[in-house]
């Protein structure tokens, strides 16, 4: 009998939902402290989902990627994103919320950045 993706049941992942989170937080500079504060949770239970030790509610993944920028597709994904996926969504979340004229700026600050690194 043959079984498609859609007969497999879901399981979730602690382990690859705290590394998103962990990678997400550092990328933007974010204390453990900081986002356990942004969304009313101890730092200590930070540390434990981010090591994979502990699930999380539907609310507090939904307010830590709220937090963070994170688009939830990404906690659910089939497979792990490229590192060139991995990096345009690392940049896409530092430039997140700010304005135009600071997006066109690190825009501009890359590209010379790449003249001078070819």
């Amino acid at each position: 009998m043959n079984t498609t993706k859609a007969d497999r049941p879901y399981t979730v992942n602690d382990a690859r939902i705290g590394n998103i989170i962990r990678a997400a937080r550092t990328n933007l500079g974010m204390t453990q402290e900081q986002l356990a504060d942004a969304v009313d949770i101890t730092p200590a239970f930070i540390g434990h989902i981010e090591r994979g030790d502990k699930s999380l509610s539907l609310t507090t993944l939904v307010g830590i990627a709220n937090t963070l920028k994170i688009p939830m597709q990404q906690f659910f994904a089939e497979e792990e994103p490229t590192v060139d996926e991995q990096t345009l969504n690392d940049f896409s979340q530092l430039v997140e919320g700010r304005s135009q004229r600071t997006k066109e700026a690190v825009l501009a600050l890359v590209r010379t950045a790449l003249e001078h690194l070819r």
